[in-house]
């Protein structure tokens, strides 16, 4: 004969509402808990990634300036030949708008496309690249490239042209002058031009980006990365401050760090 099972013994192997509520408590504390370590890692992994294609960057760089009897290229034009693909474009779309492909001459010497684009910087043109200034609506938002070249080593008189520099013109130490940095795509006090062409003037105009390592929600708090001339990466904070007339880290009392590529001061 059957042996009968006794209803009030299938109730005890369930759950009550209490023990569910309370495992599912548990549950969300520690994903509370974990969420933020979680995400640490993801940032990590993706400033991880950045300093890698800039070591592809430092490395193109002897291949280039062999190549170009030891000259740099432009640096308004090393990643798109024309900052204007067609009249009356905005250039401050440029680095967002593939519809025009980059067709710089370094370009070619990094032939991953992905190694153009930081991922950091890839996340946070998903939140942040409509609202940078000048944006022409109609431009879409998918950044290809998040990089800029010194300035400096571009051209012989800053922004005012005068030809390229060579390698060999670089006589302050080579693990000082940066050759191509991050920069932010929004405004900061302080700071009135962001990633608008492939140049970064460390001059007093241009400056490092902040969005590496950032305290959360502040945007303006953290680091970029950097490529020197002698191809190694490093993790650097700008040297303009959240408040600009603190001039402590400032070169020359005025400029960006790691810009000036002379041995002899800037006078």
């Amino acid at each position: 004969m059957a042996k009968r099972i006794c209803k009030s013994s299938l109730y005890r192997r369930g759950f009550t509402l209490i023990e569910l509520l309370v495992v599912i408590a548990i549950i969300a504390i520690l994903m509370a808990i974990m969420m933020p370590a979680l995400q640490r890692v993801k940032e990590q992994a993706q400033e991880m990634a950045c300093r890698a294609n800039l070591k592809q960057y430092g490395l193109a760089q002897a291949i280039y300036t062999d190549d170009y009897d030891g000259r740099y290229p432009s640096a308004w034009t090393s990643l798109v030949k024309d900052e204007a693909p067609v009249a009356g474009y905005q250039r401050y779309c440029r680095w967002h708008d593939p519809r025009y492909p980059a067709d710089g001459p370094f370009w070619p010497y990094l032939k991953e496309d992905k190694v153009h684009l930081c991922p950091s910087f890839k996340v946070l043109a998903k939140s942040y690249g409509q609202q940078h200034p000048y944006h022409v609506a109609a431009n879409p938002v998918i950044p290809y490239y998040s990089y800029s070249m010194n300035g400096y080593l571009g051209s012989k008189g800053g922004a005012t042209g005068g030809g390229v520099l060579k390698l060999s013109d670089v006589t302050r130490h080579h693990a000082e002058v940066f050759f191509f940095a991050e920069e932010n795509m929004w405004l900061r006090p302080g700071c009135s031009w962001v990633l608008n062409d492939n140049a970064l003037c460390p001059d007093g105009r241009d400056w490092f980006g902040t969005f590496h390592s950032r305290p959360s929600g502040n945007l303006n708090g953290g680091t970029c990365n950097v490529v020197f001339v002698d191809a190694h990466v490093q993790e650097v904070r700008s040297a303009l401050k959240e408040n600009p007339s603190d001039n402590t880290e400032k070169e020359f009392g005025q400029f960006e760090k790691y810009g000036w590529p002379h041995k002899k001061p800037y006078q």
